[in-house]
């Protein structure tokens, strides 16, 4: 072949060389770029799936809170413990401490619906002695505002369903046991709140020796009945040390007795018990427990009584 036949040749070659070369190259970037647009959108896809899984964990983790918080409630309403705000973030929050009003809320949305209860905080236990009346206008003077940061478990039925056969006592330890105690609690309580809310220990000691209490209790010896319901809150046991005399005990409604065993359940029981009454029977009692006559409230209220 002529030397410039030759060049030719080679000119061409170089040439179509040259053409599949850039070709290789643009497609070889449009395939970089197909790439990378997948491995974008795969990434967003990723970080659209991950939000969202943390999202239903994040739900997952707040309704396992919710539901532990309402078992402890149940277990602290089982011993007759208050349920103490502290514990609800050691044992329950742990380290989402944050959430405590958000666990709280559903927390008292479910013992609502499910079980018929909600938890009420407990008012502050009131100062007796000098001492502690002393410390407690103290800190009245550093703060405004008290709370007792403690709750129990009560009951939200409308009054018509808190009958005995639909709220009966307890079977544990035993239903005759349960029902003594509360009945032995509440008659303490009545007994304090219609001497005026104090009871001194000589009075109390003969009241229950009247009705024969060491006799009559079937779970235990009345001085140990007595330091259970100062334990669990139902009343107080205030004593006043004094040198060379003897020193002077007094009995108080506690802050779980006022709660479960208002001035309205006293004068109920009271009723029952006393059978028939005189006329102006309940607006003595009434009178003697603080209770405002309905009467009374619908006139201070400006709402007419209606007419029968």
């Amino acid at each position: 072949m002529p030397p410039q036949t030759q060049g030719r040749g080679r000119r061409r070659t170089g040439n179509h060389d040259d053409a599949n070369e850039q070709h290789r190259r643009r497609q070889s970037r449009r395939d970089i770029e197909s790439d990378d647009s997948e491995v974008s959108g795969d990434d967003q896809d990723q970080d659209g799936d991950g939000d969202l899984h943390m999202e239903r964990a994040g739900d997952g983790t707040e309704d396992q809170l919710v539901k532990k918080l309402v078992r402890y409630a149940l277990a602290c309403e089982y011993a007759r413990i208050p349920i103490r705000r502290d514990g609800i973030r050691d044992k329950v929050l742990g380290n989402n401490s944050r959430s405590f009003r958000r666990v709280f809320e559903d927390a008292q949305l479910q013992l609502r619906k499910v079980f018929g209860m909600e938890m009420v905080e407990l008012p502050v236990k009131e100062k007796r002695t000098l001492k502690e009346k002393q410390k407690a206008n103290a800190r009245k003077a550093a703060s405004t505002t008290a709370s007792s940061r403690q709750y129990i478990l009560v009951s939200t039925l409308p009054p018509e369903f808190k009958s005995q056969a639909i709220i009966a006592p307890s079977r544990i330890p035993s239903t005759p046991e349960e029902a003594a105690y509360v009945g032995f609690y509440t008659m303490v309580i009545s007994l304090i709140a219609l001497n005026g809310g104090e009871l001194s220990d000589t009075k109390l000691r003969r009241y229950l020796a009247r009705l024969n209490a060491s006799q009559n209790l079937p779970m235990d010896k009345t001085d140990n009945v007595l330091q259970k319901i100062v334990r669990q809150g139902y009343v107080d046991k205030v004593v006043e040390k004094s040198e060379g005399d003897e020193d002077a005990v007094t009995w108080c409604i506690g802050s779980r007795g006022r709660v479960e065993v208002p001035p309205e359940s006293i004068a109920a029981v009271v009723t029952r018990v006393w059978g028939e009454s005189p006329d102006d029977f309940g607006k003595k009692l009434h009178r003697s427990l603080g209770i405002q006559d309905p009467r009374q409230l619908q006139a201070d209220d400006g709402i007419p009584e209606e007419e029968e």
